[in-house]
């Protein structure tokens, strides 16, 4: 009798352990497949391949580009977006603001007149 219980709460604990298996799977594929706007700074950039996003919280996120993500805006370092994603994947990448430009490189000091005799 008492292998008897021992074999059902081992079949019981075996299949609660699948169970939970199972559904921790199907929330990470849920999550996955669920769309996320991330809002950030780009931070680096392979044009067509891949874009890095700092968040304003600090924490970096990459996504990947692919011929179905759509662009909005033209994306460059220190450029503002918004980055509609499933998973790693850019769905959609919108430029809300771009990166400050460059200054311009300051004219050169006039040269010191000759002293006049």
């Amino acid at each position: 009798m008492k292998k008897l219980l021992m074999l059902a709460v081992s079949v019981l604990a075996v299949t609660a352990l699948v169970n939970f298996g199972v559904v921790g799977n199907a929330d990470a594929k849920k999550k996955a497949a669920t769309p996320m706007t991330t809002m950030g700074e780009v931070t680096a950039m392979t044009a067509g391949k891949n874009i890095s996003v700092k968040d304003e919280k600090g924490k970096t996120h990459k996504f990947t580009i692919s011929k179905n993500t759509k662009i909005d805006g033209e994306i460059k370092v220190g450029a503002k977006v918004d980055v509609t994603s499933k998973g790693g994947s850019a769905e959609e990448i919108k430029v809300s603001g771009g990166a400050e430009p460059a200054a311009a490189p300051m004219a050169p000091a006039p040269a010191p007149e000759a002293p006049k005799n």
